[in-house]
C-alpha cells in the first residue's frame, strides 16, 4: 500500500485514513498524491496544475547507468508545484507485458499571494508546510515508479509496439486540460511488431521513413498528443549482437541509420499532432522544458 506523506501533521486522522484506503483501488489511473487543499479544508482552484509530463517507458529497453541516471534527473526537475505526472510502461501485450500506468500525481499549485487574506493564518501555515512536503512526496513517487521500469529493461521480449503504444496514450495527452503538454518517451526507437520491424539479421536495418510512415498511416497507428512537446531518450540503443559483423557484435550505429530513425519519428509526431523537440542518440543534449 502506497502510505501518504508521513510527516505532515496537517493531515488530520480521519482524512489519512481516508486517503490511504482510497489508493490501492485506483493507484495509478487517478491522482496518488494527496492533496493538501483536501486535508485543510481550503477550497481547491479551478485550476490545480497548468503542466503535464507524460512519461513513457520501453521495457525493452535497457540503459546504462549515466543514461537511467540522466532519465530520472530529467523526471525530478519536471516535478514541480502545479504539475501532474504520468509515470507509465509498455512493450507488447504478449509474455505477461502491456502498456500499464504505473503513477499519476498532482503536485498542486499554491494558493495566489491575492488569495491568502481570506485563509485563516494558523490554517495557511499548515498548508504551506503539507505543500513542501507534497512536492517530496510527489518526485519520491514519480522517481520510485520509475527507476521500477528502468530497472527491470530486459532484451529478452520479442516485440516492442512502440507505434501502438503511443496512439494509446496519445488521447490522454490530448484531452487533458494542462496548459503545457509535454511527453517524455524512453525507447529505442526500434519498432518490431506486426505492422513493420526496424531490425533485420540481428542488426538494425536502414529503414525508408516515407515507407515506415504510410505503413504507420495505413495501419491507423498515428496518434494525436494535442501539441505536446516531446523528447526521446535511447534512440537506437541496441544490446550488442552475439554475431554478424564486429559492428553489429559491438553495437555500432552508422549516421545514415540514426538520420532515417530520427527522420521517422520526426514525421510520426508531426502527423500525431506533436512537436518532436530533441531525439536523443542515445543521450539528451538540453534537459526537459516546456
Amino acid at each position: 500500500m502506497r502510505q501518504p506523506i508521513l510527516a505532515l501533521r496537517t493531515f488530520a486522522v480521519g482524512a489519512c485514513i481516508a486517503l490511504c484506503a482510497a489508493l490501492p483501488a485506483y493507484a495509478g489511473l487517478t491522482n496518488d498524491v494527496p492533496s493538501c487543499y483536501a486535508a485543510n479544508k481550503i477550497a481547491s482552484p479551478q485550476v490545480p496544475y497548468d503542466q503535464l509530463i507524460y512519461v513513457l517507458i520501453d521495457q525493452t529497453v535497457q540503459l546504462d547507468a549515466t543514461l537511467q541516471k540522466s532519465v530520472l534527473d530529467n523526471v525530478q526537475s519536471m516535478v514541480k508545484p502545479g504539475t501532474k505526472f504520468v509515470i507509465a510502461e509498455f512493450s507488447a501485450f504478449s509474455q505477461g507485458h502491456y502498456l500499464n500506468v504505473l503513477n499519476t500525481g498532482i503536485v498542486e499549485r499554491p494558493i495566489a499571494a491575492a488569495d491568502e487574506g481570506n485563509v485563516v493564518m494558523s490554517r495557511l501555515r499548515d498548508f504551506r508546510t503539507c505543500m513542501q512536503q507534497q512536492l517530496v512526496y510527489g518526485q519520491r513517487l514519480a522517481l520510485s515508479a520509475t527507476a521500477k521500469v528502468l530497472k527491470s529493461g530486459t532484451s529478452s521480449l520479442d516485440q516492442s509496439d512502440i507505434l501502438m503504444a503511443l496512439k494509446s496514450v496519445s488521447p490522454a495527452v490530448a484531452q487533458d486540460k494542462a496548459a503545457h503538454k509535454l511527453v517524455f518517451v524512453v525507447t529505442d526507437g526500434l519498432e518490431n511488431s506486426s505492422v513493420t520491424s526496424f531490425y533485420a539479421h540481428n542488426a538494425v536495418r536502414h529503414v525508408n521513413p516515407d515507407v515506415e510512415l504510410k505503413k504507420a498511416q495505413d495501419n491507423d497507428l498515428l496518434g494525436d498528443f494535442g501539441s505536446a512537446r516531446v523528447y526521446v531518450l535511447g534512440a537506437g540503443v541496441m544490446q550488442p549482437s552475439t554475431n554478424g559483423s564486429t559492428a553489429e557484435r559491438n553495437g555500432y550505429r552508422d549516421p545514415k541509420t540514426l538520420i532515417d530513425l530520427k527522420q521517422f519519428w520526426s514525421g510520426y509526431f508531426s502527423r500525431s499532432h506533436a512537436q518532436l523537440v530533441e531525439f536523443g542518440e542515445p543521450a539528451l543534449l538540453e534537459p526537459l522544458s516546456w
